[in-house]
């Protein structure tokens, strides 16, 4: 596998480190060698692992898929977070969580491994398949899609549907899925947006993105790149209001510009060149300031970014160094 949902436009494989961000990887990962031994594990670790060691050492050094068997399979499924971590996460039964990104998780590693799987991917996803076409486990999370944070569901659907497609079980829903992604209102997140065109891709039907993207994109210029979403427009989907966002700031994310310029490749020439410009002056900044990475504060996707700094974000940073944003076929 050379390519994740989470960091497009990139081939993992080709990504050249910039040295600050490779010492950054190596430390990340020394640090967390404690972790994995007494079982304090989530599957976003294992992914993040995998794929810094793929780009530190050109292959898959620790065993993650048997730290995942041990510490985050239960019954069969892939969970997200293991015993040890859940319940420090949240001192209660909660822990317990199958859900479309841990099982994505499991099978994208297995497939960067070139590992049989004892599995069943197509059924774990087809069994959280809701009447509506959406996907996620309501078990875990009963909250009604009209409160349910934008950039989770349209990624959850992104990531069945990469593993439906990758097992025939995609085609038979075409029309159902077609229909639910093109009648989903603009959202106004370059995360949500990037996961609605992939899942569009997975269909071939990019053309079903809604033809007013080039608004999020150039609402969404911040710092030196780009950021996920624009704060003072942001609206609170329970109450339908304006947030409180005065002490927000925006700050520019190396991953939103992956999403940025997958979104801009499916625009316009003038779209295009004005986020290639963007983009390669956010790598050109980068260049000169490796570690002027903010951590990525995206809530709705479950990847520990918290208050501190992502392997992806540092991966993301070294990759729209290293080449042409749009280089890579989407």
């Amino acid at each position: 596998m050379n390519e994740h949902i989470f960091l497009p436009t990139l081939d993992i494989r080709r990504v050249v480190l910039l040295p600050e961000h490779k010492a950054w990887l190596e430390s990340w990962l020394r640090e967390i060698e404690p972790d994995i031994e007494r079982g304090d594990v989530a599957a976003s670790m294992c992914l993040q692992g995998v794929i810094s060691e793929i780009l530190l050492h050109q292959r898959v050094v620790t065993d993650w898929i048997g730290v995942m068997e041990e510490y985050l399979t239960r019954d069969g499924k892939p969970l997200a977070y293991s015993e040890q971590y859940g319940k420090r996460l949240y001192e209660f039964a909660f822990w317990i969580q199958c859900e479309v990104h841990a099982i994505h998780a499991r099978w994208w590693i297995e497939q960067a491994c070139g590992a049989s799987s004892s599995l069943d991917f197509r059924a774990l996803i087809e069994d959280l398949i809701q009447p509506s076409g959406w996907m996620y486990n309501p078990q875990v999370s009963p909250t009604g899609m009209r409160t349910r944070m934008k950039s989770e569901y349209l990624m959850s659907l992104a990531m069945g549907m990469e593993i439906l497609k990758a097992y025939g079980g995609l085609e038979e829903r075409r029309t159902h899925l077609e229909g639910l992604l093109s009648a989903e209102p603009l959202t106004g997140y370059l995360s949500a947006e990037h996961f609605r065109l992939f899942a569009l891709r997975l269909l071939g039907s990019p053309k079903l993105a809604p033809a007013t993207l080039p608004r999020v994109l150039a609402a969404c210029e911040a710092g030196e790149g780009y950021c996920d979403f624009d704060v003072s427009a942001k609206i609170d989907d329970y109450m339908g209001v304006a947030k409180r966002t005065a002490r927000d700031i925006p700050v520019h994310s190396a991953l939103s510009a992956l999403h940025a310029a997958s979104l801009a490749s499916s625009g316009n020439e003038d779209v295009q060149a004005r986020v290639a410009g963007r983009v390669r002056h956010f790598s050109d900044h980068i260049k000169s300031e490796p570690m002027d990475i903010q951590p990525f504060r995206m809530r709705e996707i479950d990847v520990p970014f918290g208050t501190g700094l992502s392997p992806l974000e540092v991966i993301a940073a070294s990759g729209i160094t290293c080449g042409d944003p749009f280089s890579v076929p989407l």
